[in-house]
């Protein structure tokens, strides 16, 4: 789900004529509110010679992310940064140092960048299961627009060859939070791809597209929420409908995470919706999600369950006060009184466990931080409850979840989308807690946010057999 710092990552562009002058390492430092964040950029070519990059925040445990387009005229180079709707820009101040300005969401620091010595080459991490053409299948690039054409969405198209007039089942797969692509590609794995293939080669087509802002679909994404996103997956299933390659009575929904709370709440009011995909959805309200993941990430840090939940009450406290600010300047106003509020209840060992710095730097920092959750998308996640939308359903649904998951609890999560299914009209539905896999569905070993990069695995074999067996079986 969702961080302060998203770990999504988008589709990379390049400019190949620039390659020779900017590949290899670079390293700066942006100071934010008196922290210093060192920036790492790795800059390399693929083998068609195009320019790629990859930016790294090691200070944040962010690794890899990629760069969008990189772009120059003459000494000048920009780095475009949609995975947080910034970018970098800069001059050659020779050949190893590069002057520049950061700019993060309109918020701009200076950011200077000297070639790492050795200036090595970035290596591309091994992705075995990343298909590549020829493929035995047809697989076409497409363009459609939502009913008003205020949106254009770029999206990938896949199907068996078969014969002309033959129809198929298909899945329109749903991302998860966060700007994705239309592979949901992150650390230069492409899940989305990998199943689309897998699914491809079994008879069953899919759509898979390119979030707003993302590739070549347009729209805002940052004042957008599920809800909205939702109108994005109809405009799919519009355009689905629309060919005459699809089997209008078997077009079902896959989402991923953020996207597998967003399916049930398409199909819950859309009759064309034939069968649903749920891979390591939530099923409970997204505050407690969130709640969860904390609670993971501290407890991981070493703090006992006891220390934890006093933590808990301040999260929720100025999580509250965030969503019902009404803007900045209310809500930095508010924050003193809650933090004292809550210290004056912590006892002397919590306080040492979880307060590292002065009040005022403290207070600073909660300041920062939180106002976040005043975002529209936020707003929309933190209070809404899935098992509304899912006790709705009258159609087949598969719910997986791994059991290493750290970002979505497999058992919480999917003991709620089971309780609200048996609820439902749905008739045939299953749910099933897959052991060693984590929320990206690896096979993983400490199952850390910062394993998923380091694993050659994209998606566990298990996971795609049973998906497209599921599927094969309620479209027959």
């Amino acid at each position: 789900m969702r961080k302060l710092l998203n770990l999504f990552v988008i589709f990379s562009l390049s400019v190949p004529s620039f390659g020779q002058k900017i590949t290899g390492n670079w390293e700066g430092k942006i100071v934010a509110g008196g922290t210093t964040i060192p920036i790492v950029f790795h800059f390399y070519s693929d083998s068609t010679g195009r320019i790629l990059g990859k930016w790294d925040s090691p200070s944040q445990n962010a690794l890899d992310l990629p760069c969008g387009e990189v772009r120059a005229t003459g000494d000048s180079l920009v780095v475009l940064l949609p995975v947080i709707s910034g970018s970098y820009s800069g001059n050659f101040a020779g050949a190893d140092s590069i002057t520049g300005e950061w700019d993060q969401k309109g918020i701009r620091m200076p950011l200077n960048l000297a070639r790492q010595s050795g200036g090595g080459s970035y290596t591309l991490p091994k992705r075995p299961q990343t298909p590549h053409p020829p493929f035995p299948y047809i697989s076409d690039s497409v363009v459609y627009r939502n009913s008003d054409s205020t949106i254009r969405y770029g999206a990938t198209f896949t199907r068996p060859k078969g014969q002309p007039g033959d129809q198929y089942p298909v899945v329109l797969m749903i991302t998860g939070s966060g700007k994705q692509d239309r592979d949901e590609t992150i650390f230069d794995h492409h899940p989305f791809a990998v199943i689309a293939d897998y699914l491809a080669r079994r008879g069953i087509a899919a759509l898979r597209v390119d979030d707003r802002g993302m590739g070549q679909t347009t729209g805002d994404f940052d004042t957008s929420s599920s809800l909205d996103f939702a109108g994005d997956v109809e405009a799919g299933i519009r355009y689905l409908l629309s060919r005459s390659d699809v089997d209008p009575a078997h077009i079902g929904l896959l989402g991923h995470s953020e996207g597998g709370l967003i399916a049930p709440m398409v199909a819950s009011g859309d009759p064309r919706v034939a069968f649903l995909v749920l891979l390591a959805a939530p099923g409970i309200p997204g505050m407690d999600v969130i709640n969860f993941q904390n609670g993971v990430a501290l407890k991981n840090a070493g703090l006992p369950d006891s220390v934890v939940q006093k933590f808990l009450v301040l999260h929720d406290a100025l999580v509250n006060a965030a969503v019902s600010a009404a803007g900045p300047g209310p809500f930095r106003e508010q924050v003193p009184g809650i933090y004292q509020s809550w210290k004056n209840d912590q006892s002397a060992g919590t306080l040492k466990d979880l307060i590292h710095g002065s009040d005022e730097s403290v207070i600073k920092n909660l300041q920062a931080k939180y106002y976040v959750f005043h975002s529209k998308w936020w707003r929309f996640f933190l209070f809404h409850d899935p098992s509304g939308d899912l006790e709705k359903l009258d159609i087949p649904v598969l719910a997986l979840n791994g059991s290493r998951d750290i970002q979505v609890d497999p058992q919480v999560n999917l003991d709620a989308i089971r309780a609200a299914l048996k609820k439902s009209r749905s008739k045939n539905y299953k749910t099933i807690e897959l052991p060693g896999l984590n929320h990206l569905f690896q096979h993983c070993t400490t199952c850390t946010l910062d394993e998923y990069g380091k694993l050659e695995e994209t998606i566990a074999p298990e996971v795609l057999r049973t998906v497209s067996d599921w599927i094969s079986s309620v479209v027959k």
